[in-house]
């Protein structure tokens, strides 16, 4: 008879965990998500605004129903900081994980991002740290292109408990279907509700049962600040290599420009621009391309769309390969930031109806924001050889949003005074009890964590069937 895993969320997490453990395992997914936006559970800002909503994905493939998920390691040296083993141990899992999230290898695009690197050095550019960010040619919703449907138990509903067998199991999951409550037992139990969604349920079991590592649940929150900060005229054509095809696939390269600063990393990516010295009141940048992939029989989205002539030409790069020249581009910021041992995620009742509702408090300190503004100069002046003239905007700051790379909220560490998980994902002081999201991730520098959660979830497969085993037990 197989062992039975029971997982929380549906999203990308929980939809590779059950890709790796479907032939070996009993796989339930408790999903309580519907649509793509879930009103029923709302994430509240109590910290820096968002600047759009929905927070996360909701529904059987999670955030992947929302955005296009560009695929993006995080680099060696975030790894060697900030995280409880080395990148060698994720490699084989990154690889594995890339096929499966773009049908492209992960090896044919790593030679591009060196191609692709020497062509930006033969038109001028000083040498620096070029990090490759892959796009599939059309978005995939996960548990779609998996085919789970039906290899899986999917029960839609809410986790509002924990039963314990003694001060270290779980036994069983108090599911809420529908106003009907039921326990879903398991042998092993894994929280793959977002780095929003695993802390809450943490939260939870924190007051039933006060292990050490709980206490940092909702702590550590990481979230890229991303917005458009300047523009650039430049001399050279580099909007020949704005959107590169990686030979053998589908799919597009870009290689955002990163730079330090404050000991964070801070990528810029070029955007190609349709004008110059923009005149709108705050000079923003907009964007109605996210808008779109989630609704793209919207027809006054499309009209929005005549008005933002940046999406035009990333459009006409991205999907059909025409490259119109230009000289002038935006600059589009995406910054690692430091994490505090503070909790910023929690659950609280909402004001308007008494329901549970997550908080967040994302904090930008005016300190960081500094920082920032120095990481600006710098890609300028990196810029400078190929650059004409440039300006950066006015109050930017105001600008910046959440990229909704929700990490940190259930940390991988060596011990439970530093963080939730082991190197496993195993919470410290549980025997089978999980967490497989974003949640996990200690550090991601500038990197989208969708391709970091997949290659986790994979490796946590291997280690549930007895095929991996952790740095910590090796030592």
């Amino acid at each position: 008879m197989k062992p039975r895993a029971v997982i929380v969320g549906a999203g990308l997490g929980g939809c590779l965990l059950a890709q790796g453990l479907a032939d070996s395992h009993e796989v339930v997914i408790v999903e309580r998500g519907e649509g793509d936006d879930e009103a029923r559970w709302p994430v509240q800002d109590v910290g820096w605004p968002a600047g759009w909503a929905p927070h996360v994905g909701a529904g059987p493939g999670g955030s992947t129903r929302l955005w296009h998920n560009g695929l993006i390691e995080i680099e060696d040296e975030v790894f060697a900081a900030h995280w409880p083993f080395a990148k060698a141990e994720l490699d084989p899992y990154y690889a594995e994980a890339f096929e499966l999230l773009s049908g492209a290898r992960l090896s044919q695009v790593q030679a591009a991002i060196q191609v692709l690197r020497r062509r930006y050095l033969g038109f001028g550019l000083a040498d620096g740290l070029f990090q490759g960010l892959y796009y599939p040619l059309w978005p995939r919703n996960v548990w779609d292109c998996l085919g789970l449907q039906g290899r899986v138990q999917l029960v839609r509903g809410n986790v509002v408990d924990f039963d314990l067998d003694g001060a270290d199991r779980v036994r069983s999951l108090m599911v809420d279907e529908a106003g009907q409550r039921r326990a879903l037992t398991g042998d092993v139990f894994v929280l793959a509700a977002g780095g929003l969604g695993s802390p809450v349920l943490l939260q939870a079991l924190q007051m039933r049962l006060p292990l050490p590592a709980l206490q940092h649940a909702g702590a550590y929150y990481e979230d890229h600040p991303m917005g458009f900060v300047g523009e650039v005229q430049v001399s050279v054509p580099l909007y020949k290599l704005w959107n590169y095809r990686v030979p053998g696939t589908d799919g597009n390269l870009r290689l955002p420009l990163v730079v330090r600063s404050g000991g964070q990393h801070v990528s810029f990516q070029l955007r190609p621009a349709a004008n110059y010295y923009r005149n709108s009141r705050r000079e923003r940048v907009g964007s109605v391309l996210n808008d779109l992939r989630r609704r793209p029989w919207n027809l006054l989205l499309y009209a929005r769309l005549l008005r933002h002539w940046d999406d035009i030409l990333d459009i006409l790069s991205f999907k059909f390969g025409i490259k119109l020249p230009t000289r002038h581009y935006t600059l589009l910021l995406c910054a690692q930031m430091p994490t505090t041992p503070e909790r910023a995620v929690w659950s609280a009742p909402d004001a308007n109806d008494g329901n549970a509702a997550r908080q967040r408090r994302w904090t930008l300190t005016p300190a960081y924001l500094q920082s920032l503004d120095t990481a600006v100069q710098a890609v300028l002046a990196w810029l400078a050889p190929v650059t004409r003239r440039s300006r950066v905007f006015a109050d930017w700051h105001q600008d910046l949003r959440s990229a909704a790379h929700h990490s940190g909220t259930a940390r991988l560490s060596r011990t439970a005074d530093t963080g939730v998980c082991d190197t496993d994902g195993r919470v410290h002081g549980m025997v089978n009890l999980y967490v497989c999201d974003g949640s996990l991730i200690p550090a991601s520098g500038i990197a989208n964590t969708g391709l970091t959660i997949a290659a986790l979830a994979l490796r946590m497969a291997a280690h549930l069937q007895g095929g991996a085993s952790s740095s910590a037990s090796r030592q």
